[in-house]
């Protein structure tokens, strides 16, 4: 039985999909992770706060980007 061309795209292994390749996330997961708001992410974008990527109207982030920025450049506040 032949296969559709959307059957075999499924069906084939994608090439980045490998153990090192880090997929990326939407700004609702980005949220989730952050444990803020949606809203609260359009405005660490705006402020630079957070990097991402922009295709369009789509926005992408790697999560160990966005980790590792907020590591280098904030830190954790201590109570005194």
């Amino acid at each position: 039985m032949k296969q559709s061309a959307i059957e075999q795209a499924q069906a084939a292994p994608l090439e980045n999909n490998g153990p090192g390749y880090e997929g990326y996330i939407g700004k609702p997961e980005c949220a989730r992770r952050l444990g803020r708001t949606v809203r609260s992410v359009d405005t660490y974008m705006a402020l630079g706060i957070i990097p991402f990527y922009k295709l369009g109207r789509t926005v992408a982030f790697k999560w160990s980007e966005v980790d590792a920025h907020i590591k280098a450049h904030y830190r954790v506040g201590t109570q005194r």
